[in-house]
């Protein structure tokens, strides 16, 4: 999946403000575990579409 690198200085993980790292379906946030859906190369970051991971 590809975003715009630009874009992924700028977002930040809606429930924690933490760094979100791309991975190849999705944003992960490393400090809340929160994993985040890209569809159709958009990152939908909405808490109620999110997956906790662990």
């Amino acid at each position: 999946m590809s975003i715009d690198s630009k874009l992924l200085e700028i977002i930040v993980c809606p429930q924690c403000r933490g760094k979100l790292n791309l991975e190849p379906e999705s944003l992960f946030c490393s400090p809340c575990a929160l994993e985040f859906p890209i569809r159709n190369g958009i990152p939908v970051l909405l808490i109620d579409s999110a997956k906790k991971r662990g």
